[in-house]
């Protein structure tokens, strides 16, 4: 007879989860599968190679301009250097996750199948109520995917904003250059750069509309880069959360007289053994994939909130209309370092949790055996899951804020040394 467990987790596997799709999509439009039991490889080393070209051609067009303008003022190529860190660190994502897409792949299967819950053989036993314990372990699946779908379609949301600015910038500047102010109708690029050309006669190699859709191009890499590995990192580590739930319940329902009875209860609590050992490997997994990226993308965020904080504070002396683009930019940017700290920080609360669940269950009433275990499970609990930032500190609240407070001492540096 087939676990019911096993059951219901193929039954939640077949049900649709908006996040993890959506982030499955952004990383394979960046030429890497990590899901490959959905769809086929086959045009993702083409892929790659398209994007790396064409943002590689970006950050250069970039660049130059920065070079050209670097005499006249922080403010006239401000834009430039951020959009630089941005694609280039969604170049850098692309390269680390590539390197490892098949331990990623591992995860994300791993995480949508519920591999670390089956065969775990708690309702092998002889439980007087299986359908109200999986009634309840349903529940905490459920509600932890919904909670998942929720975080990642609001980041969804929220870097969408800039994209579409970038996006639709050139056509609302021609409309109101053309038909309100009515002095020039040319079509500017998307964001200052300068794309190298060739001129023969009258043409020019590549042409003025290719070079424009090129850097039309340069957003829609940002989102994918963004989004994509950012929301894997949510959907992993909210998931992990959501496990230690489940043990947790287990842990307190472990000397239940009405869910488990006294003769079943050390092959109850062998089972719940096993499935903290699944949760640590699981999270070794995660630790060892996103520690380094991790790294990079609290430094490169650093700079990004530190430079628009100094570009906040030169719009303002110019209008509210720039203000409002640079307060998205800076929205989204708080936002991407803010979801690993947070996720992180949902993690290691869970694991907080579960140490006193081992300690508060009735153990003092239980045979040896029990205790026995109980007091192992003390020792290796007590050790809380955290996730580095390669290796130097941990992912929480404590670090966030230790990060905006560093942005904000480099904004003072870069502003008083502008005044001067």
């Amino acid at each position: 007879m087939e676990d019911l467990l096993d059951l219901e987790l193929e039954r939640i596997d077949k049900m649709p989860k908006l996040g993890l799709m959506w982030v499955e999509y952004s990383a394979y439009c960046l030429g890497v599968n990590i899901a490959p039991r959905k769809r086929s490889s086959k045009y993702c080393k083409l892929t790659r190679i398209i994007v790396g070209l064409v943002n590689l051609h970006i950050i250069y067009s970039l660049i130059a301009f920065i070079m050209a303008n670097y005499h006249i003022s922080f403010e006239a190529y401000v834009e430039a250097v951020l959009l630089t860190f941005q694609l280039s660190v969604g170049m850098v994502k692309m390269i680390h996750f590539q390197n490892f897409v098949e331990q990623c792949a591992n995860l994300v299967f791993s995480t949508e199948s519920g591999q670390v819950l089956k065969s775990l053989g708690i309702f092998e036993l002889d439980l007087p109520k299986k359908q109200e314990l999986l009634k309840a372990l349903r529940l905490i699946l459920l509600n932890n995917w919904a909670i998942i779908d929720r975080q990642v379609m609001f980041f969804f949301k929220i870097v969408c904003m800039p994209v579409l600015y970038y996006c639709c910038r050139p056509y609302f500047q021609y409309i109101f250059d053309c038909y309100i102010i009515r002095d020039t109708c040319e079509m500017t690029l998307t964001y200052p750069a300068i794309v190298p050309f060739i001129q023969i006669g009258k043409y020019e190699f590549p042409s003025y509309v290719i070079r424009f859709f090129l850097l039309q191009s340069g957003p829609l890499w940002c989102f994918f880069a963004v989004f994509g590995f950012n929301s894997l990192f949510v959907v992993l580590t909210r998931y992990e959360s959501g496990l230690i739930k489940v043990l947790r319940f287990l842990v307190q329902n472990s000397t239940s007289d009405v869910l488990v009875p006294r003769k079943e209860r050390v092959k109850y609590l062998r089972c719940c053994v096993k499935l903290f050992s699944r949760i640590s490997r699981h999270h070794s997994q995660v630790e060892n994939l996103f520690k380094y990226i991790i790294l990079v993308q609290c430094s490169v965020s650093s700079i990004l909130i530190c430079m628009l904080l100094y570009k906040i504070s030169t719009v303002l002396e110019v209008g509210w209309v720039w203000m409002g683009m640079i307060m998205v930019y800076f929205v989204t940017i708080a936002l991407e370092i803010s979801l690993y700290n947070l996720s992180a920080q949902k993690v290691e609360t869970q694991s907080e949790l579960l140490f006193y669940d081992w300690y508060n269950c009735a153990w003092y009433n239980e045979s040896k055996e029990f205790k026995f275990m109980i007091r192992m499970m003390l020792l290796f609990t007590r050790k809380t899951f955290i996730l580095s930032v390669g290796g130097f500190t941990n992912l929480s609240h404590k670090f966030l804020v230790q990060v905006f407070r560093l942005s904000a001492n480099f904004f003072l540096l870069l502003r008083n040394m502008n005044n001067k």
